[in-house]
């Protein structure tokens, strides 16, 4: 009874640590106040659900064509409860990676290898990342996705006799449910759609028959399929409806939206070189982290990683190349060896390929947040294969991670301090605000005081990354020019920085600015910007006046 009880308070008590852990980190870390955060992490969510995508104009800049839904807990969040409990309710649910990290430990273990508490350490290890603590607290949302993914992932460790021997019935039933809430990752956030590959493609080279692996594969494709229609069919067919691009305005290149230039918009700022650049990549960007994110941060575990790998590729080569030294061993089917090889090599498989799918499409650093995870499991089970004796492999698993750990250095994409609101921006006074249209300008992320306005007021983004006066003008540039010439009501610029760079552009518009009409604030988001937020009345240029009319 002693042992029962102590046996279920192992299993229990790391839900209640992680979050507990990871709650109290957001609030010693600060709000949340990345650019992405005062980009579209808010606005999205405002727009989807008071019906505004058609009524503003790109605000948001590229982001506001991503999938909302993800956002909407945060806005509800957000706009229901004070700003440390925001902090904390995230954090929280953030740190259920740990216990879900712990079970993947579990299924990966020998009967007598990994005891509970290295069970416990390897988990810790694993949620302890330079990425998973930036963002802890934040809206990035990758370490909340990661729960779906290293969710699937235990579960189908967990139940590994579906994929290996039970009938196929069963089989459909685990493979298509994981694969749906995977393919509902990457439904919500499309950068997630490297991990439903990755472990798709380890489906096909598991240790089972060839035609089983077929099978294996297609139906968690389909599930996958299924989860991506579920959480971002219905924005895909809107964009489609509207743009004549599910993914616009990426692959434009392919669709030829005349709403968008003629490219693939992606970022491939990050992306390695050549294959030398891609094969060292984990030390290119220990050395130089800018190469995988806009931040600094320091981690040694995918370094660590490649080293062990390549240490257990050669020691596996030795033993098949040495005479007289056996290659395999027979495993009785059914068996605690057979769940241990299956378990360690879909694990290792998959978040290899799931790594070389994020080098050729990303290279950045935040997207490989649940391989960060699973990194020092990975280098665990690989030091397993050495041909050393138990305790010796224990030492080097326990340096590779006093390395990692004692090295660690956390990036920051920006936080301030605890308020009373979260963003604390007071809306300027308005003339007509039924009638109100306020342009946006400048590169700066300045969407989120959006909904602090009336909702008549219409927002138009006339200077981004993705609109701006120019030559060569896309359909939102020739839209907005439009609106603007034919508006009637009162104009309004919006502009974070220097308002001489504002007037420039809004010449091109035959606008100017009433200087006597500015008002400037600093938001509490805002505290540690460089410049201050502006707003202005604007008047039309009156030679052009008659001419607009």
């Amino acid at each position: 009874m002693i042992q029962s009880d102590t046996r279920f308070s192992l299993t229990t008590l790391p839900w209640f640590i992680g979050p507990l852990f990871f709650g109290c980190l957001a609030l010693f870390l600060g709000q949340d106040a990345n650019w992405d955060l005062r980009n579209y992490h808010f606005y999205n969510a405002y727009s989807f659900l008071f019906n505004r995508f058609d009524f503003d104009v790109v605000p948001a800049q590229l982001a506001t064509f991503y999938n909302p839904l993800l956002y909407v807990p945060f806005y509800k969040l957000v706009t229901s409860v004070p700003p440390m409990v925001v902090g904390f309710v995230m954090g929280a649910v953030q740190g259920l990676n740990f216990p879900i990290l712990i079970g993947i430990v579990r299924c990966t273990a020998g009967p007598q290898r990994e005891s509970w508490w290295r069970s416990y350490l390897v988990a810790a290890v694993g949620v302890l990342g330079a990425g998973n603590i930036s963002e802890t607290g934040t809206m990035f949302a990758d370490n909340l996705l990661s729960l779906l993914v290293l969710g699937v992932l235990w579960l189908f460790l967990a139940n590994y006799r579906f994929m290996t021997e039970r009938k196929m019935s069963d089989a459909f039933r685990l493979l298509g449910f994981g694969g749906f809430l995977m393919g509902a990752a990457a439904g919500l956030k499309q950068t997630a759609v490297i991990f439903p590959v990755g472990w798709c493609l380890a489906l096909l080279i598991i240790p089972t028959s060839f035609w089983r692996r077929i099978f294996l594969a297609f139906f968690f494709g389909i599930g996958v399929l299924a989860g991506i229609a579920s959480t971002g069919g219905f924005w895909m067919y809107g964009l489609w409806v509207r743009f004549a691009n599910p993914l616009f305005p990426y692959f434009n290149q392919i669709f030829h939206s005349p709403m968008a230039s003629i490219t693939d918009y992606r970022d491939a700022r990050f992306l390695p070189a050549n294959l030398l650049d891609a094969l060292l990549f984990p030390f290119i960007f220990l050395l130089d982290p800018h190469r995988t994110g806009e931040i600094s941060f320091r981690d040694l575990r995918f370094a660590v990683f490649l080293v062990v790998l390549a240490l257990a590729l050669f020691f596996l080569l030795w033993r098949r190349l040495r005479p007289g030294q056996a290659t395999g061993m027979i495993v009785k089917s059914g068996s605690d060896a057979e769940r241990i090889r299956f378990s360690r090599f879909y694990l290792l498989v998959g978040a290899l390929a799931a790594y070389c799918v994020w080098l050729k499409l990303f290279g950045i650093y935040r997207y490989l947040l649940p391989l960060e995870m699973l990194a020092p499991l990975g280098i665990l089970l690989l030091i397993r294969t050495f041909p050393w004796r138990p305790t010796l492999q224990d030492w080097a698993a326990a340096l590779c991670a006093v390395l990692i750990l004692a090295t660690l250095q956390p990036g920051n994409w920006g936080r301030v301090a605890w308020g009373k609101a979260y963003f604390g921006f007071k809306t300027p006074p308005l003339k007509d605000p039924a009638n109100a249209m306020v342009l946006m300008t400048g590169l700066d992320p300045i969407s989120y005081v959006i909904p602090f306005f009336p909702q008549t007021v219409r927002f138009l983004r006339i200077e981004s990354y993705f609109t701006k006066p120019k030559d060569i003008p896309n359909g939102f540039d020739l839209r907005m020019q439009k609106l603007i010439a034919d508006h009637r009501g009162p104009l309004y610029v919006l502009y974070h920085g220097p308002a001489a760079e504002s007037a420039e552009v809004l010449s091109r518009f035959n606008l100017i600015i009433e200087p006597d009409s500015c008002t400037e604030s600093i938001p509490h988001i805002e505290e540690h910007q460089k410049y201050f937020l502006g707003f202005c009345e604007l008047k039309r240029n009156s030679p052009s006046e008659e001419g607009d009319k």
